[in-house]
């Protein structure tokens, strides 16, 4: 079981940074991320391996995934699943970016 105290996702450039955080992690295995292109659509996981859990019952952590396997210009939305020793899942979110192309000085779009 975890207290989730923040699950974001920043876009940048060609990119998608989702950060959490947790206040307590109890009995806690590890996270999967799982990202979809419509909010209601079929979500697939994009981590290769469980991440590990870094809190304890006391002190949670805080945590970061950079999902590179992104357009710009296109939303896409991300839950986060955590799981505990026994096995049991529980998912949160889910949340949502557009990665934008940046531009220097004078380009135009």
């Amino acid at each position: 079981m975890i207290q989730l105290s923040s699950f974001t996702a920043t876009p940048r450039a060609g990119k998608i940074i989702l950060a959490w955080s947790t206040e307590a992690e109890i009995d806690n295995a590890g996270f999967n991320l799982y990202r979809s292109e419509s909010e209601s659509g079929a979500y697939s996981k994009i981590n290769g391996s469980l991440i590990p859990a870094r809190g304890t019952p006391t002190r949670g952590a805080s945590y970061a995934y950079v999902d590179d396997a992104v357009k710009n210009r296109k939303i896409y939305y991300y839950k986060l699943e955590d799981i505990d020793l026994s096995g049991k899942s529980t998912m949160h979110g889910p949340v949502s970016a557009m990665p934008k192309r940046m531009y220097s000085i004078g380009e135009r779009d």
